[in-house]
């Protein structure tokens, strides 16, 4: 896969994904003016569990079903077919022991929207599953085609429910949409892929096979939790040391870095099928790609920090004007969780998973340790600078420890600079924050950004032009 093929890629990825990601920002806007403070946290906080149970649930075989997918020299139907029947054969009975567990637990203690957290998990299992599968066969125009209808349903159930009474409750409704705009994109896919049930009845348990997708799913799996405690572990140290409230408050300052990771998830995924692809390791356009990859994500970071204060004024219900405050860590915290994704992926080329998990484990302990022992001095900075500094350590091993698979040269000089351009403005903005800096701030950012990502924007215009021909 070559520059052209990658923005094509990335394209395509993008028209299947901006719809699902864009509205995972816009949505929080709109629920901020319908659920209170505490409605927000609860929402934030069911959604966190659904997050930490899934990788359990689905064993990661959405991941492993798309790698093996992607092996060229067993790329035979009678071996997909096989991948496919042992992948779900997992799946099945790890959604049986899920359930057993979930109505077991229920009886011991009660689990608020027990019901909507089992749909939730199920739906958020198989939809990945489905989804995998797709990139995995090569079927990218279908796997965008089902990105925009679950988005378009997820925003229309979503306004249905909270602006009629079909839901009392409209957390409940919330979730409600959300299930119900998975299962419709379920069933797309199944039509879509029904040809993999054939012979399904009476199949055979192909034990080697099972195991080794087991051990390369397995540390994938730690993996996600390492993830998840970086990332939303913070929302039940919050809930100790503080209040729900301030939980309500963290989750719209955690959904605004969302407009960087809307770029990054549909770009991660083209990059990911180009790495396990690469056939030559010492390629010197990797090394410029990721150069460019770290330029971007930083400029794109330094703009949105320095129009934050705007951005949530405009976009959020004043009683959540303060959370822009926290979110300019957590911009920064977001590029590096992009940037030591685009290092994961050369995991994933070699098969070793397990690198990816202690990196992830080893980032995760800082985040909990930084978050625990600074949040009583210094509130909901404390898991914002947790969730960087976490992500900075990540990205530091993962460059040394990749290495030796896919060499990448990073411009030492250029990197420093831009970081120190972005803490000055943070800086800036702490001290002084009113419209008129915020605005002059954002108009440097521009002008920074076109200064360091040059190259990339004009290369970016010269091939969108001739993609059009």
């Amino acid at each position: 896969m070559n520059s052209n093929a990658l923005i094509k890629s990335t394209l395509i990825y993008t028209i299947g994904n901006f719809g699902s990601k864009i509205l995972s920002f816009l949505l929080i806007p709109i629920y901020s003016y319908y659920l209170s403070r505490k409605e927000l946290g609860e929402y934030d906080l069911v959604l966190t569990s659904v997050n930490l149970l899934v990788p359990f649930v689905s064993l990661q075989m959405n991941e492993a079903i798309y790698r093996w997918f992607l092996d060229k020299d067993n790329n035979r139907e009678n071996y997909i077919n096989d991948i496919f029947k042992q992948c779900s054969i997992l799946l099945l009975t790890s959604f049986i022991g899920f359930e057993l567990l979930l109505y077991l637990a229920g009886f011991l203690y009660p689990i608020p929207y027990q019901k909507e957290l089992s749909l939730l998990i199920i739906s958020s299992c198989l939809l990945p599953f489905f989804q995998q599968i797709l990139r995995g066969l090569g079927l990218t125009r279908y796997y965008s085609f089902v990105g925009v209808i679950n988005s378009f349903f997820i925003f229309s159930f979503s306004l249905l429910f909270l602006l009629t009474d079909i839901f009392t409750d409209k957390v409940q409704g919330i979730f409600y949409a959300l299930f119900a705009s998975n299962f419709i994109a379920i069933l797309l896919m199944l039509f879509k892929v029904n040809f993999l049930f054939k012979k399904y009845i009476g199949v055979k348990i192909n034990y080697p096979l099972q195991k080794q997708i087991l051990f390369y799913s397995l540390p994938l799996i730690l993996n996600s939790i390492s993830w998840w405690v970086i990332n939303a572990s913070d929302r039940y140290i919050i809930l100790k040391f503080l209040t729900i409230e301030d939980n309500g408050i963290y989750a719209v300052s955690a959904r605004l870095p969302a407009i960087l990771t809307i770029f990054n998830t549909v770009f991660m995924l083209a990059w990911q099928d180009m790495a396990i692809s690469a056939s030559d390791p010492n390629n010197p356009f990797f090394s410029k790609l990721f150069n460019r990859y770290i330029s971007l994500n930083i400029g794109l970071s330094t703009i949105l920090i320095a129009g934050t204060p705007l951005i949530t004024e405009v976009l959020f219900d004043i009683k959540f004007y303060e959370s822009w405050k926290y979110a300019t860590l957590m911009y920064i915290g977001s590029c590096f969780s992009s940037i030591s994704g685009f290092l994961g992926a050369i995991y994933l080329k070699s098969k070793s998973t397990k690198g990816i998990f202690i990196t992830s484990m080893i980032a995760a302990v800082v985040n909990v340790f930084i978050s625990m022992v600074f949040i009583r001095y210094i509130g909901l900075y404390a898991p914002a600078l947790g969730t960087f500094v976490s992500f900075f350590v990540m990205f530091i091993i993962r460059y040394r420890q990749t290495a030796n698979i896919l060499k990448l040269d990073i411009d030492v000089k250029s990197f420093i600079i831009q970081l120190l351009l972005v803490f000055g403005i943070i800086i800036i903005l702490y001290v002084n924050s009113n419209h008129l800096i915020s605005i002059s701030l954002t108009v440097l950012s521009l002008l920074l950004f076109g200064y360091f990502n040059k190259d990339l924007l004009k290369n970016l215009f010269i091939k969108l032009n001739s993609l059009k021909k």
